[in-house]
């Protein structure tokens, strides 16, 4: 398919979305079976459907085993996603039964209320990774503007926390000098159209650089930059840490408001603990807080963040231990050495 037609399928798609999701109850079996027909007929969408399928999925046992009102747990890695809210809409397609599947989502007594808030907090997730892999299509066909051409060298993204800053353009400077240029969101923001869009392009970079501090560890955003490093097999490769200790402090020019806090501790199982319960506070806070919105329309975007808190929380032990037996270092012994553990990586691959 070229531009124009994928264009013309993203609008045909939204459009069917659209309709689907303001389904009203009576014609909500009629409205899901032409959704899923529009899907079923178009080749691209359901080829990256296809391919998000692992396994088959029971939901007759599923649904024996789960109370009247319990919500279905949708899995938290997106191909998962795809294929669990397809399979579970194939099954509600095949036995009728959209009524008993709903109910429990929503607050009110009307039907009509469960069955938007299941629309809204379980099929608007399948609806959204096809309109993401669509436009994703689109922009990888589109000819690229000059700046964004590919070059030879390899490609360097740093990673870390806005209260960090300073020490990242510190790195910046520095790796400009030695002829590298550092991908970094404040500057490189327009590469996509979101953050999320962008911080999902790092897996793209041959190595990350990641700034470690007790900010970095306790962030929403770069902890989820750094999982999705981690989602590859090969991230170990790719991955150069910076462990700021307090030393590093006298790095900075005495000229500027100097951060405080922010060394990292990642070698004590204390401190590990430490990080795990504060992660798992953020899940606890963010539930109640979600708990007390009323309307279920203006949970969807809470619920998205609680996805991702969930992510890190169940990720965080598993990287503080695999980071913690790395033979990492901090920012000062790395400047005193000109960078050369980080440089020898970066050209081995130019030696290839």
């Amino acid at each position: 398919m070229n531009v124009r037609e994928l264009n013309k399928l993203s609008r045909e798609f939204r459009t069917n979305s659209s309709r689907y999701l303001a389904t009203k109850y009576g014609t909500e079996q009629q409205d899901l079976k032409r959704f899923l027909l529009f899907i079923e007929n178009t080749p691209l969408i359901m080829d990256y459907i296809n391919e998000c399928i692992g396994e088959e999925i029971d939901f007759e046992e599923i649904i024996q085993q789960k109370g009247w009102n319990e919500k279905f747990n949708l899995p938290l890695e997106s191909k998962e996603e795809v294929s669990y809210v397809y399979q579970l809409l194939k099954y509600i397609d095949k036995t009728g039964n959209f009524v008993g599947i709903i109910m429990g989502y929503g607050s009110g007594r009307k039907i009509q209320d469960h069955l938007d808030a299941f629309n809204h907090q379980v099929v608007i997730h399948l609806i959204n990774h096809i309109r993401e892999y669509i436009e994703d299509t689109i922009y990888g066909i589109e000819p690229l503007k000059p700046e964004f051409v590919e070059s030879s060298d390899p490609k360097i993204f740093i990673s870390y926390c806005w209260e960090d800053k300073l020490f990242a353009d510190l790195i910046d400077e520095d790796f400009k000098k030695l002829g590298f240029t550092l991908t970094r969101d404040e500057r490189d923001l327009r590469f996509k159209e979101s953050i999320k869009s962008f911080m999902e392009s790092i897996g793209k970079h041959d190595f990350v650089i990641s700034i470690i501090s007790d900010n970095y560890l306790k962030s929403v955003n770069c902890m989820y930059e750094i999982s999705e490093v981690m989602r590859l097999r090969e991230y170990k490769d790719k991955m150069l840490l910076i462990i700021l200790n307090e030393s590093d402090i006298n790095l900075l020019p005495d000229s500027v408001l100097k951060p405080k806090n922010f060394s990292a501790n990642i070698y004590e199982v204390v401190s590990h603990i430490e990080y795990i319960k504060f992660w798992e506070g953020e899940e606890r806070n963010l539930a109640e807080k979600i708990s007390m919105i009323s309307e279920d329309v203006n949970k969807i975007q809470p619920l998205n963040e609680l996805k991702r808190i969930q992510s890190i929380k169940s990720n965080i032990s598993d990287f503080l231990a695999d980071i913690s037996d790395w033979n990492n270092t901090n920012l000062s012994e790395l400047k005193a050495s000109n960078y050369s553990a980080f440089i020898d990586e970066i050209q081995s691959i130019k030696n290839v």
